[in-house]
């Protein structure tokens, strides 16, 4: 399982968000491709990934370029951070843009974690380069769409839950994710609630009149008991 020295390393994803890419990626391991990330920042998220022994295309320019702000650069941190976990021959690091990286690149991807920059061109940018790429039956998640930051969360609703041909949605934390494929019969009826249930609690968090206190028991508190799924956990 995941050394817990990944919680030291920096980064915005939790605990609950960093099992998720673990059960995700060992849920796609029989699949014919690889795994991308767009955004590696550290390499927290790229540690939860590369520890299924499976190969992760981390994608980052590593210039320190973050949504909200801007840090130091971070390769040597994000190499230094692999090595210590014991991951290097499972990670290729693609120290390119998004846009410059996609260009080249030629494989099936059966899972693609979303995590560069928020804004909703960026996060929509991302989207259109990559989503080509992922094969059927694969995975689509993004992170800090739901009930996180506008234009990812924007994006990752008209792209994934709004869009028929992810047969399965689901939230983890702030990562909205998709599946390849149609739903039929019980598991069309649980799409369409689940989309339901992200829509009106997206909806409540940009409320101009509903308290914020208030918005964070119904959403937190009440309406994500309804989106429980085969990726949760309780830490």
């Amino acid at each position: 399982m995941i050394s817990e020295f990944v919680q030291t390393i920096a980064g915005w994803l939790t605990p609950h968000e960093g099992q998720f890419l673990y059960k995700v990626a060992l849920k796609v391991k029989n699949l014919q491709g690889v795994i991308v990330e767009i955004g590696s920042y550290c390499g927290k998220s790229t540690i939860y990934l590369a520890s299924t022994r499976q190969k992760v295309y981390a994608v980052d320019p590593h210039q320190g370029n973050v949504s909200g702000g801007k840090s130091k650069p971070t390769y040597k941190q994000f190499q230094a951070n692999l090595k210590r976990a014991g991951l290097e021959e499972f990670v290729i690091p693609v120290v390119k843009t998004s846009e410059r990286a996609s260009v080249s690149f030629k494989h099936p991807v059966k899972l693609l974690f979303i995590d560069g920059l928020h804004d909703e061109l960026h996060a929509q940018e991302d989207f259109r380069l990559w989503s080509t790429f992922v094969i059927d039956d694969g995975i689509i998640a993004m992170h800090d769409a739901f009930c996180g930051w506008e234009g990812a969360g924007d994006v990752a609703t008209k792209y994934i839950v709004q869009n028929s041909i992810f047969g399965e949605i689901g939230v983890i934390g702030s990562i909205i994710y998709g599946k390849k494929g149609k739903s039929v019969g019980i598991f069309r009826i649980k799409r369409l609630c689940d989309k339901f249930v992200i829509e009106l609690c997206n909806n409540i968090y940009k409320s101009l009149w509903i308290p914020k206190r208030i918005q964070f028991v119904l959403v937190h508190r009440f309406l994500r008991i309804f989106l429980l799924n085969e990726f949760t956990s309780f830490l």
